[in-house]
């Protein structure tokens, strides 16, 4: 009886044994990805995206001071030049305030930041503190020496690899579209990501539960929620920055449902002659860039080397842009109703089609007015006519500004749900209607409606 039991328990632990080796282990993100091989794609993936391939990136940003290839702030920036100071994070205090200066190795070292976890000070702290030109100087030396570059590899080890496990969490399979989660939860933050998940899940029409577990199935999805969201409309263009980085450059697995993406920005180019581009990753910074490159070209510089991107656009400007983006069609009246129009003018062509087209009209039966400046609601409205009218599909106001009695509301909630504007016109929940429209915003408009929503 006792040798039928042991064999019972023998045979019983062989088959528990066999269970993980027959079903196969529980899919965990250690046992499942690479992990060093995550973190090296992640490392290079933000230093040539986050900080245009430089360790010793260092700017004043609008409102704090900016650094390192994940493009740290506020707290976090400050976390950096701690760790630089801390022998235990890969640091050394000595060299750390050779490169410094004593004033502000000692502002670093002393400064009383909570610590949530290792991944995430307690934001406020340097929430506004910008460098001086000497300092931003000491800090690009620093971040760009051997002490710099190691202590940022070891900063976002700890990043990539913690955002990683939320995207697990998230339901996010493959390293190729963990790669791409993690590129959307440095933009967003811990917080905001889950807020873009939610769009993106929404739009596969999968819930919570379902993984997603491929590159293109979750491109297409942020594609297809930009429609709708701002929150993802306003950094699509990075998105697929990303995207084509992690399949041409890191030449990774996009794996299966390859749905046809947005046509890609191009890429800078010696062709593209402007010292005043914002910096990449700018929500401008596409859209210039394919104005100009465009064929038909959208428009030039204001200069053989400026493009002066926040120079407001004249009404004549406007509807030429819009002229130039739709393919220069021909207007089939060449009658001339505008006195303030002369007959050599550039923008005839574009203004006679645009009246012809119920795009715009004259101030008057027989002036445009082209000199006067196009305000944000008279751009948004001309699109909006353009693309023939078309619904927003939904009913909310996202702004406190604006009323449904207004000329350019069902317009601006179009382009708001469509993903047309840039997402942060106005402040405060405001879009500030009646502004004039900048060379920014106006290509951006058209390059978001023509090339990003138009698949």
């Amino acid at each position: 009886m006792k040798r039928r039991i042991l064999a019972v328990l023998l045979a019983l632990c062989l088959v528990a044994g066999l269970v993980p080796t027959v079903f196969g282990a529980t899919p965990t993100l250690e046992n499942s990805v690479n992990m060093d091989q995550l973190v090296a794609h992640g490392i290079s993936l933000f230093k040539a995206l986050e900080a245009g391939g430089r360790w010793d990136s260092v700017t004043n940003t609008t409102t704090c001071v900016g650094m390192g290839i994940m493009g740290w702030i506020n707290s976090s920036a400050l976390q950096l030049l701690k760790w630089c100071a801390t022998s235990s994070k890969g640091g050394d205090p000595e060299l750390c305030k050779s490169y410094l200066g004593e004033e502000l190795y000692n502002e670093v070292v002393n400064a009383p930041v909570a610590i949530q976890d290792e991944l995430m000070p307690k934001w406020g702290y340097w929430g506004s503190r910008k460098f001086s030109s000497s300092e931003l100087a000491a800090a690009k030396a620093l971040l760009g020496s051997e002490l710099g570059v190691r202590v940022q590899q070891n900063l976002a080890r700890l990043y990539i690899t913690k955002q990683a496990k939320r995207g697990w969490e998230a339901g996010v399979r493959t390293e190729a579209a963990l790669l791409y989660y993690c590129s959307a939860d440095n933009h967003y933050g811990e917080y905001g990501v889950k807020a873009f998940m939610n769009a993106v899940r929404s739009a596969l029409g999968i819930t919570s539960s379902d993984t997603i577990n491929s590159l293109n199935i979750f491109h297409n999805g942020v594609v297809k929620a930009a429609k709708t969201s701002s929150t993802v409309s306003s950094t699509l263009a990075y998105r697929t920055k990303v995207y084509k980085y992690l399949v041409n450059t890191l030449q990774l697995d996009p794996g299966e449902n390859p749905t046809p993406t947005p046509t890609p920005s191009p890429d800078p180019t010696p062709e593209v002659p402007f010292t005043d581009m914002p910096e990449e990753g700018h929500w401008a910074y596409d859209a210039i860039i394919w104005a100009y490159t465009n064929d038909p070209q959208v428009t030039a510089g204001t200069s053989a080397t400026t493009f002066s991107p926040y120079a407001t656009v004249t009404r004549a400007q406007a509807v030429t842009f819009l002229w130039c983006a739709a393919g220069k069609p021909a207007p089939k009246n060449t009658s001339n109703p505008f006195a303030d129009v002369p007959s050599d003018a550039y923008y005839l062509k574009p203004i006679l089609w645009a009246v012809e087209k119920g795009i715009t009209s004259g101030t008057s039966a027989t002036t445009f007015s082209p000199k006067d400046t196009v305000t944000l609601a008279q751009m948004i409205t001309f699109i909006w006519v353009y693309a023939g009218k078309p619904s927003a599909g939904r009913t909310e106001n996202p702004f406190s500004d604006i009323e449904p009695g207004d000329y350019y509301y069902k317009a601006v909630l179009w382009a708001y749900y469509g993903g047309i504007l840039v997402g942060n016109e106005g402040s405060g929940g405001k879009l500030l209607p009646k502004t004039g429209c900048s060379r920014a915003y106006v290509v951006t408009y058209l390059y978001n409606h023509f090339v990003m929503t138009a698949h």
